[in-house]
């Protein structure tokens, strides 16, 4: 049991006998028993709400902020305090990006982890985002079939085809014409859209300026072996910035069905959509394949 001091009875005494004396003494009394009675356990503690005053100075709790009206340090404010969340510098609309972690790049993470030919393609995919991210006619041209041509380029991945084709196969036609078939460059899915994976073929003219010429015998017959040839991507010679750049263009023209299917290059189709990309990309294919290698000498 809690029992009260001793000092504290007199004073309760005291105050009992002036009540029956019928004088007012509520004042006095109340002066006399705190002086009497110092301290007692609940004397310092607030009777009511500490009154607040508005705290203009602090941009952090404002507009509800509030601080004591009295010089007591130690009062309590009973306004609740409300924290006003601060711009956030790393949202994307947000014009300070110092100190913001860029959101990871899977992508270019997984590319450079691959080697030379991942470095090679990591070259061309940032010289390609630099073409469908900006205002020019090659961008423009995607655009027709996709608003953000840069954005979906970025979400797609690369593989390497280390078993792909690798022979140039030579044949004659019933006019003694010789017809040159070169290894495939790269390959996707027509129409796949965001997320699909290009596929370039290790042995093709993205990363071989040569290959080695065989010829196929109509009926049938084992191959003879006719020396080397150069490869190229349109105008472009294999294992070139140039011919890097127009494949993966090429590609993705297919990607966001821009470009017509042409499996197996029947009846030339893919040197015709070679030459479709060439017509809107042309310049921008040159221009960003000559900084690139600006970037690279230095």
């Amino acid at each position: 049991m809690y029992s009260p001091p001793r000092n504290i009875r007199a004073v309760a005494l005291l105050f009992i006998l002036s009540s029956l004396s019928g004088t007012a003494a509520f004042p006095q009394s109340v002066k006399f028993i705190r002086r009497a009675a110092d301290p007692l356990p609940l004397a310092n503690m607030p009777l009511g709400r500490a009154p607040c005053a508005r705290d203009s100075g602090s941009a952090v709790l404002a507009p509800y902020a509030a601080t004591p009206s009295t010089g007591d340090v130690n009062s309590r404010c009973d306004t609740p305090l409300a924290n006003v969340p601060s711009a956030n510098p790393c949202k994307p609309s947000s014009p300070a990006q110092t100190g913001c972690n860029a959101p990871r790049d899977m992508v270019q993470e997984e590319l450079a982890s691959m080697g030379k030919p991942g470095q090679k393609i990591l070259r061309a995919r940032e010289r390609v985002l630099e073409i469908l991210q900006t205002g020019n006619p090659c961008s423009a041209w995607f655009r027709e079939k996709d608003s953000n041509p840069a954005a979906t380029f970025r979400t797609l991945s690369f593989t390497v085809d280390r078993k792909g084709e690798e022979f140039v196969l030579e044949s004659r036609n019933p006019g003694d014409m010789s017809i040159f078939r070169n290894p495939y460059v790269a390959r996707v899915f027509q129409a796949d859209g965001s997320y699909a994976t290009i596929t370039i073929n290790l042995k093709g003219a993205f990363f071989s300026p040569m290959a080695r010429v065989v010829e196929v015998q109509k009926g049938g017959g084992p191959w003879s072996l006719l020396g080397s040839r150069v490869l190229g991507v349109g105008p472009y010679q294999g294992d070139s910035m140039h011919a890097q750049i127009l494949a993966l263009l090429h590609e993705f023209g297919h990607l966001v069905d821009l470009l017509p299917t042409d499996e197996g290059d029947q009846d030339g189709k893919s040197v015709q959509n070679t030459n479709e990309v060439l017509r809107f990309c042309r310049a921008e294919v040159e221009s960003k394949a000559r900084r690139g290698a600006f970037s690279a000498a230095r």
